[in-house]
């Protein structure tokens, strides 16, 4: 693992480390509500989330359904996608950036899906950046001898916190509920071949944008929200080119020959420029947050499996690299890559 300001080393082809994505799934909230009835709610003009943002449709919770049975369900799939049983699973890697309650959500997950006592379990944060966080994480563990398999996880339910009483449309009429699930073995050893292996990740936080978004509790009960909306747009794009660009010289890989691009997603409006801007077609880009909605850590975790099942519907050797590109408050921001086995 790489981490530091992108672009602070020459831009050399590197080896991929030992350690593979084997399996993956993503869930939604399964009630699929429609923007019109979004913008409702939130007293907006009907068509606004449509025409402003892009987006169609978000998914909401319903009923008994929470981080944990999202995560859970997402987990489950994933280990029976690899036929990996619980108990081979060395870390539970968790992420989630509306999960706050105690135990924490991996620790939930280690109670829920049964593994072994000496099964680790860890949460990381970084918001919509969680999942790069996750990957980089379990990179480390997998490649320092203290596991070998490794389950990392992801869950955002929006939908509770972010409601109109709480938060204006502008704002909270974006998100969606979600979670995805990835299974990441160690390679060193009678490997197969299956999967994406994992380059190297690049981290870094341009501190100069960290107030165009704001959250903080306020004591009515409400979330006291700083949004400039056309700041962070600017700032989202202008910086996710610049990862995208960092990661694409630091592979020796060509943004024109990457067959998925996993990435954050603000809103689908903002993903089309981004890929206008790249010089990239559209439909490398997973449509993640126009069905679902910005569905925080889980937005890169659903646009990674879906460049994943892409993958595996090819030949192997048609299989192309996937980059991955993600923002966090702050604005924290991440990027890296992974290579089809061969």
């Amino acid at each position: 693992m790489t981490q530091g300001p992108a672009g602070d080393r020459e831009h050399q082809p590197t080896k991929t480390a030992n350690v593979s994505i084997i399996s993956s799934a993503a869930v939604t909230g399964s009630r699929i509500i429609l923007s019109g009835e979004v913008d409702r709610a939130f007293g907006m003009p009907v068509g606004k989330l449509r025409s402003r943002a892009g987006i169609e449709s978000l998914a909401y919770v319903a009923e008994g359904e929470n981080e944990l049975t999202l995560a859970a369900t997402a987990a489950q799939e994933a280990l029976r996608a690899a036929s990996c049983e619980t108990q081979a699973l060395d870390w539970i890697v968790a992420t989630s950036e509306t999960h706050h309650d105690y135990p924490s959500l991996a620790a939930q997950l280690h109670s829920r899906l049964l593994v072994r006592e000496n099964c680790g379990a860890l949460d990381v944060g970084g918001a919509c950046l969680g999942l790069l966080n996750a990957l980089a994480v379990t990179q480390s563990l997998i490649g320092s001898g203290q596991a070998q398999t490794v389950a990392v996880v992801t869950a955002d339910v929006h939908s509770r916190a972010l409601t109109p009483s709480r938060v204006a449309g502008e704002f909270g009429g974006l998100f969606g509920d979600g979670a995805s699930a990835f299974i990441l073995r160690s390679t060193a050893n009678n490997y197969s071949g299956k999967g994406y292996g994992l380059g190297e990740f690049l981290f870094g936080c341009a501190g100069q944008y960290a107030a165009a978004i704001q959250v903080s509790d306020s004591k009515d009960g409400r979330l006291g929200v700083k949004f400039d909306g056309e700041a962070l747009s600017r700032a989202a794009i202008t910086r996710m080119e610049k990862v995208i660009t960092s990661v694409e010289l630091r592979s020796g890989i060509a943004r024109g020959s990457v067959g998925g691009f996993a990435t954050h997603q603000p809103n689908p409006r903002l993903v089309a420029l981004l890929a206008k801007q790249c010089g990239v077609s559209l439909s490398t880009f997973p449509p993640i947050a126009r069905v679902s909605g910005n569905l925080g850590s889980s937005t890169c975790g659903g646009a990674l499996h879906e460049a994943l099942r892409s993958a595996s519907r090819q030949p192997r050797g048609a299989r192309r690299p996937i980059f991955l590109a993600s923002l966090g408050p702050g604005l924290l921001f991440g990027g890296g890559w992974l290579i089809p086995h061969d």
